[in-house]
């Protein structure tokens, strides 16, 4: 291999790894993203979850109260 063509190849080498650093670096961004992305759904799973039984209480009250008076 004579040197034009070493050198040729050292400045492919480095552009692959520039690349693959950009790439990487993306791809922690997207985990992170992701991680947070995750963190929210179950948070407002539990809120709605929350919300659901203070829901059926609600009307468990409302017909527990109908049922004592006679209904409407």
């Amino acid at each position: 291999m004579n040197t034009l063509n070493a050198i040729e190849n050292l400045q492919k080498q480095l552009r692959i790894s520039d690349v693959l650093d950009v790439l990487m670096a993306q791809s922690l961004q997207l985990m992170e993203i992701v991680n947070k992305n995750q963190k929210e759904v179950n948070r407002l799973k539990k809120e709605l979850e929350q919300l659901k039984v203070h829901t059926d209480n609600a009307t468990d009250s409302l017909k527990e109260s109908n049922d004592i008076r006679g209904g409407w």
